[in-house]
């Protein structure tokens, strides 16, 4: 079974085998997005430019931002009802 020949085979045996597998998948995903630069991603549609993760372009503070919303909404609500009450 042959092996093969990763973007990351230029930096050998150093930092790491999970950071050299980062690179690759990041440097392999052929969508919407390329990676410029660690942190650094540009839109091949509009060629804007912008920051996201070191690997990925999405870091998920998005979705920890609602979640945590949604949660104090909640909470906000629940006290309402207890004043109303």
């Amino acid at each position: 079974m042959s092996r093969k020949n990763k973007s990351s085979k230029r930096f050998g045996s150093r930092y790491g085998r999970k950071i050299r597998e980062n690179v690759d998948e990041a440097e392999s995903r052929d969508k919407r997005y390329e990676r410029v630069a660690p942190g650094v991603w540009k839109d091949k549609e509009t060629g804007k430019k912008f920051a996201g993760g070191a690997y990925k372009p999405d870091t998920g503070a998005e979705n920890m931002l609602k979640k945590a919303l949604q949660v104090e909404t909640e909470e906000l609500e629940a006290a309402k009802e207890a004043i109303e009450e």
